[in-house]
């Protein structure tokens, strides 16, 4: 548990960010107050992948922590990031050339995809009969 009196909206969501990424590696209140206290400068990033945790200063590593991720489907997620006040989940890119998509828990929410031409068949199959 963050052990801060939360009271702004930025706030509201770095805590959000830090308890988000307790979804995916275990950790202790430590490193969720570390997290939480790393990701108030915007110049501030935290990289997960499959062997650690990365903290980055302007681009430059300042500390690592050895950790592994506590999914099932982690071998289908090559990152999971916070910065910018958001929160990233990198997926492994898949081999299919039709289909790609991402997603953003961000202020901002966004998710994009993309679908195989069947649709376009199945429609254009539909107008024809």
């Amino acid at each position: 548990m963050i052990n801060k009196e939360i009271k702004t909206y930025n706030e509201i969501k770095r805590a959000k960010n830090a308890y988000s990424f307790a979804q995916y590696y275990q950790l202790d209140n430590a490193m969720l107050n570390y997290i939480y206290d790393f990701t108030e400068a915007p110049n501030h990033k935290v990289v997960g992948n499959a062997t650690g945790l990365f903290f980055y200063v302007d681009g430059k590593l300042v500390k690592k922590i050895d950790t592994k991720l506590t999914l099932n489907d982690s071998a289908n997620i090559r990152s999971v990031e916070i910065y910018d006040g958001g929160f990233y989940i990198i997926p492994v890119p898949s081999s299919s050339s039709y289909s790609s998509s991402s997603y953003s828990d961000s202020s901002s929410s966004s998710y994009s995809g993309g679908s195989s031409n069947n649709n376009n068949n199945n429609n254009n199959n539909n107008n024809n009969g």
